[in-house]
């Protein structure tokens, strides 16, 4: 059986460039179902082959995909992920705070990755559309900053600050509506990675373009207009990050109250009262989602970073 998987996942690989982003989560999730059976060795080549076959890469694949070489103790592994991981956005020192990677920083192989980094860093920043990137950070501190104003506001001045924060949710929803129809949502792929020295609120270690994302979950926590259609066709694209979606599905399921049509859920941070675990695992493996049950085995592994569990 396991001859059969590696097979499997050398012929299905080897198809994923001509093919669309869900594709690419359907081998990272090969790579976690290995790592799930403590299986290490074949986690880590079924994310080989996935990287291997794809330009762009999510950094938070990369960051487990280090963990799980680590596990494997696979030093040429470590080796080449840890150079994906900086070409994709990561730098040394966001490594060096990993709390797994200890014995590795020591090597000699690692103080050679540590002289070609700003090689492979250039790499990231020159694929970035940093015009949209300053514009999304300038987007993401007004929301936090009435986001502020509102829950310091006494009781009488809190519906005139909310007002004022749904207008300007409305108004910055419609802009990157905008953005994706002529660069492509501006995920991780356009705008790259959040930064803390970006805004107060932001965690490095989040690996994430998650800005976007927290206005979506501020402007759909009440009624709003569905863009799900547009924003799934991005999901296949690689530009909107699944989880993401699943995240922004969620909040338009939970607080719409069904005055505009939607997707619906799919269990990631909201599950409706009548759950049909059968239909939703159905609807995750459509955007590349891996089941409930294997979620949940994967967070019994304890050594490695369950992005997953992240709101953005």
């Amino acid at each position: 059986m396991k001859l059969l998987y590696i097979i499997l996942v050398s012929i299905f690989a080897s198809e994923i460039s001509a093919q669309n982003t869900i594709d690419y989560y359907e081998g990272i999730n090969v790579g976690k179902i290995f790592a799930i059976q403590n299986d290490f060795e074949s986690a880590i080549n079924s994310y080989h082959q996935v990287f291997i076959h794809n330009d762009f890469v999510f950094a938070r694949d990369c960051i487990n995909a280090i963990e799980f070489s680590i596990l494997a103790k696979d030093s040429v592994k470590i080796e080449y992920f840890i150079e994906r991981a900086i070409s994709q956005g990561i730098k040394i020192t966001d490594i060096e705070k990993s709390y797994n990677l200890t014995d590795y920083l020591k090597s000699n192989v690692y103080n050679e990755i540590k002289e070609k980094e700003d090689s492979l860093y250039r790499v990231y920043t020159s694929r970035i559309n940093w015009e949209i990137r300053e514009e999304v950070n300038q987007m993401f501190s007004e929301d936090q900053k009435l986001r502020e104003e509102y829950y310091a506001a006494n009781v009488f001045q809190k519906n005139k600050v909310r007002k004022r924060w749904e207008t300007l949710n409305s108004e910055q929803v419609e802009r990157l509506i905008e953005i994706t129809k002529q660069y492509g949502f501006p995920g991780e792929k356009l705008i790259g990675l959040d930064r803390s020295e970006m805004h107060s609120k932001i965690r490095t270690n989040n690996y994430s373009a998650g800005m976007p994302i927290v206005i979506f979950i501020h402007h759909f926590s009440q009624p709003n207009l569905s863009y799900d259609s547009l924003l799934i066709d991005e999901v296949k694209k690689g530009n909107l990050y699944n989880e993401h979606f699943g995240t922004i599905c969620d909040f338009e399921a939970e607080f719409g109250k069904s005055r505009h049509e939607n997707f619906g859920y799919y269990g990631l941070r909201f599950q409706p009262k009548k759950i049909d675990p059968i239909m939703l695992n159905k609807k995750r493996k459509k955007i590349g989602v891996l089941e409930f049950e294997q979620v949940e085995q994967l967070n019994n592994i304890k050594e490695i970073s369950k992005f997953w569990n992240r709101l953005y």
